[in-house]
């Protein structure tokens, strides 16, 4: 195996981050508000120092092609420590890492998640300039939809048989504390993979997932996987807009399903968001999410995930 390293910077610009429009619609909800500002402000300087990051590949037989990742260290990560890290597999890689990073950051900061969250960012691969995540995040072929739709069960093979095998042989990872995020058709593929192989992750956190492909499809599937998943202890959270879209993307269907076919050993919370739009929601979600996956232990005090903790 060929590791390149290589360092980023993140750089924070408030311009960019807080416009007047922001600063009015917060105005009712100033601690959250300032709670933000001081962590931006007083957080800049650790900020700032180098992340390791690790460009990395390897080659899938399932889909037949070779797939880049990037690992990425977390900020206190010392190389000479034997501590095993946690992992947060994001999907969308290309666009949902520099959010991951940023929240999962902040929320290190409040104390909300652990400190030792190492991020493996999963880009989509495109071929001829289309973006394959059409195909990869599919469980069925809908050609009106989508030509190269229907390829979830080999992304899932890779997935369960070549990507986390790898990251969990060549990094210092918990293989018991690994988490799968998607959104959208990312979010889809996550709640598939929770139900054909929910011992694959520890938690599945998605936002906005696309439950309405294929007339529901997923719906159907819940309804009789659901009852079949016992033995394992795993988190799921789903983050939505509220009204309307909640109904359209079956969301609503699912939440129902989950409140009479949950498994025992499922820790699970479907969360709404008014005012938001499909990409809006993404950063409550993911705030969220990350904050419902972790939980302060009642024996020790440490922050651990809620699926290895009693109810």
């Amino acid at each position: 195996m060929t590791v390149n390293l290589q360092s980023s910077v993140i750089h924070y610009d408030l311009n960019g981050i807080l416009n007047k429009s922001d600063i009015m619609k917060t105005k009712n909800d100033l601690p959250i508000f300032s709670l933000l500002v001081c962590f931006l402000l007083l957080s800049i300087p650790a900020w700032t120092q180098n992340h390791i990051i690790h460009s990395d590949s390897l080659y899938s037989t399932n889909l037949k092609e070779q797939r880049q990742i990037q690992v990425i260290f977390p900020q206190q990560y010392n190389p000479d420590s034997k501590d095993s890290l946690d992992v947060l597999y994001v999907l969308d890689g290309e666009w949902n890492t520099p959010l991951s990073k940023t929240v999962i950051g902040f929320l290190e900061y409040a104390q909300f998640v652990p400190t030792n969250v190492l991020i493996v960012s999963v880009p989509n691969n495109y071929k001829e300039g289309e973006n394959m995540r059409g195909r990869d995040f599919t469980p069925t072929r809908v050609e009106k939809r989508s030509p190269i739709s229907g390829g979830a069960d080999n992304f899932l093979l890779f997935l369960k048989e070549e990507l986390v095998p790898f990251v969990n042989k060549n990094y210092p990872i918990n293989v018991e504390n690994n988490i799968l995020y998607g959104t959208s058709y990312g979010g889809l593929f996550a709640i598939y993979a929770y139900l054909l192989e929910p011992s694959l992750f520890k938690s599945y956190l998605t936002v906005e997932p696309s439950l309405m492909w294929d007339n529901y499809l997923l719906i159907k599937i819940a309804s009789e996987r659901l009852e079949k998943i016992i033995g394992t202890n795993n988190t799921l959270w789903i983050g939505s807009r509220d009204g309307m879209a909640f109904e359209e993307m079956g969301i609503s269907k699912f939440d129902s399903l989950l409140n009479l076919k949950a498994p025992e050993g499922l820790h699970w919370n479907v969360e709404t968001y008014p005012n938001e739009t499909h990409f809006s929601a993404i950063w409550k979600g993911l705030y969220d999410g990350l904050k419902f996956t972790y939980t302060q232990s009642k024996v020790d005090g440490e922050i651990v995930n809620r699926a290895n903790t009693n109810r």
